[in-house]
């Protein structure tokens, strides 16, 4: 079994990757919790700096769910609260805004089966979302490898 802080920090790198840009520029601390009951996976928690995307993150939580399955972390629950950023914080993250994204790689057929073999067993407003996840996830993945290329 991982060590807590082990899992503490593998859970918040997973937070950082599976998900975009603008969770990311938004976030302002990830940790986990243990479980609602002994045995249970942990409770990731995570602090975001505005109370309506905490709202619109928590409706969406599944999503987040099924990325961070996807990417290995099991994780029962995810919770949102609003902390703000340290002031010198703001005004780097207001200059990243003006940069835009580059468009991320299509996938292949062969990834695209994979996505679908993979969620096929789901119940369908649930395939829907995983296999929406996967594919974003898979296709941010691609983006990175060739950047780094």
């Amino acid at each position: 079994m991982a060590k807590p802080a082990r899992a503490q920090t593998r859970a918040a790198r997973a937070w950082f990757v599976a998900n975009g840009d603008r969770e990311r520029a938004h976030t302002t601390g990830v940790w986990t919790r243990p479980g609602p009951f002994e045995g249970a996976d942990p409770v990731l928690c995570v602090a975001v700096d505005s109370g309506l995307l905490a709202q619109e993150l928590s409706c969406n939580k599944e999503i987040y769910l099924s990325r961070l399955a996807y990417a290995g972390v099991a994780i029962s629950d995810i919770r949102f609260s609003v902390r703000a950023r340290p002031r010198e914080e703001v005004k780097s993250v207001s200059k990243k805004k003006d940069a835009k994204p580059k468009p991320l790689p299509p996938l292949t057929e062969s990834e695209m089966r994979q996505v679908a073999e993979a969620t096929k067993g789901l119940p369908d407003g649930l395939r829907q979302s995983a296999s929406q996840a996967m594919c974003a996830s898979l296709r941010r993945n691609k983006a990175n490898t060739s950047r780094k290329s």
